[in-house]
C-alpha cells in the first residue's frame, strides 16, 4: 500500500513539473488545428504577438460603446441611402432605430467611467500569421480572447480571418 502512495504521489509530481506551452506555442497549435480544418494544403509558416491587453469590464464597456457608435453610425448611412428613394418603409424603420439608440448611446457611453479594472476576464491578443499555398506566402491578422482559465473564446473570429487569408491564396 505505502509503495502504490509513493508511486502516485511520484506521477502527480511528475505531472505537474511538465511544461506548460508558451503563450506563443498555444496559439502555433490553435492557429494550425483551424487552419488545417479549412485548408489542408495550407501551412502556417509563423504567428506572432502584436500586443496583448487585459480584458477589464472597462474594456469591456469601452469596446460594447465603440460597437454600438459603429452601429448607429451605419443605420445613419442606411437611412441617408432611403431618403433620395422614398422607401417609406426602411425610412420610418431607420428613423426608430436612430431614435431609440440615441437615448442609449450616452447611458452606453457614460457606463465606462464604472467599470471595474481589476478583476480580470482574459486576455485580448493581437495576433498577425503567415499561411503558405501553392508557392505563395501572405501575412494577416486577427484578434484572439483567452479567458482567465486560459481557454480561447470567439474562435470563429480566428476562423474567418485565416479563411479570408486561405482565399486570397488560391
Amino acid at each position: 500500500m505505502r509503495q502504490l502512495l509513493v508511486a502516485i504521489f511520484a506521477l502527480l509530481l511528475i505531472v505537474s513539473c511538465a511544461h506548460r506551452k508558451s503563450l506563443s506555442e498555444q496559439l502555433n497549435g490553435s492557429f494550425t488545428n483551424h487552419l488545417e480544418r479549412i485548408d489542408s494544403l495550407a501551412v502556417l509558416d509563423s504567428v506572432h504577438i502584436l500586443w496583448n491587453v487585459r480584458v477589464t469590464e472597462k474594456l469591456g464597456r469601452i469596446i460594447d460603446d465603440s460597437v454600438y457608435i459603429r452601429e448607429f453610425t451605419r443605420i445613419q448611412a442606411q437611412l441617408s441611402n432611403a431618403l433620395p428613394k422614398n422607401d417609406k418603409d426602411s425610412i420610418a424603420f431607420y428613423r426608430y432605430e436612430i431614435n431609440y439608440m440615441e437615448k442609449a448611446i450616452d447611458s452606453v457611453t457614460k457606463s465606462i467611467d464604472q467599470g471595474d479594472t481589476i478583476h480580470r476576464y482574459g486576455y485580448l491578443i493581437g495576433c498577425a500569421y503567415y499561411i503558405t499555398k501553392n508557392q505563395k506566402t501572405k501575412i494577416d491578422s486577427t484578434m484572439v480572447f483567452i479567458d482567465s482559465t486560459s481557454t480561447m473564446r470567439y474562435t470563429e473570429y480566428m476562423d474567418s480571418a485565416i479563411g479570408r487569408t486561405v482565399r486570397t491564396l488560391n
